[in-house]
């Protein structure tokens, strides 16, 4: 099986539109109790403040607008789910195409090492639930060339829950 750029590519475009929030043009303040982390303006003479009815601290509007926050976690695991979910898909549908069993082991033995990859660079611990569901696909990707490997005819059934139960947990992102 060779290595695309196709998962890559399309993780980016993925997260490119999960990733970012819209903006809202206008003028407005923050609803009382909303927390945002931010710096507010005051109106308290002493604390040097002006009453600016923007709620920016900067009158002159020459600081960068305000980004906002991601959760580094949260990108990670999305990521992971993009491109391990691309790389099921690849080994199920190249696996299913081929009715050589050597050519079957070959695409099962590359999709472990490519899913081995993307988890251990995917900088998420170990105990993360994302993590944890595809390395449950990589443990029965293993098990089914080791069987199959040593001339044994494996069940795909706990390699497909592996991947139903990844694909809830991304779900649950």
């Amino acid at each position: 099986m060779r290595v695309s750029a196709l998962p890559v590519l399309l993780a980016a475009a993925l997260l490119a539109g999960a990733g970012c929030a819209t903006t809202v043009e206008g003028n407005g303040s923050i609803a009382e109790g909303v927390v945002t982390g931010a710096p507010t303006s005051s109106t308290d003479p002493d604390s040097g403040g002006s009453p600016d009815p923007t709620g920016s601290s900067d009158p002159t509007g020459t600081s960068a607008a305000p980004r906002p926050t991601t959760d580094p976690d949260l990108v990670q695991q999305r990521l992971l789910c993009v491109l391990e979910r691309a790389s099921i898909i690849s080994i199920n549908s190249q696996f299913n195409k081929t009715k050589n069993r050597d050519v079957q082991i070959r695409v099962l033995r590359t999709g472990a090492t490519t899913i081995s990859g993307q988890l251990s660079r995917s900088g998420l611990p170990a105990g993360d639930k994302i993590r944890k569901a595809g390395q449950g696909v990589l443990d029965q990707l293993n098990k089914l060339v080791r069987a199959a490997s040593s001339g044994g005819a494996p069940s795909t059934t706990p390699y497909n829950t592996a991947t139903q139960r990844f694909q809830q947990a991304c779900g649950t992102l």
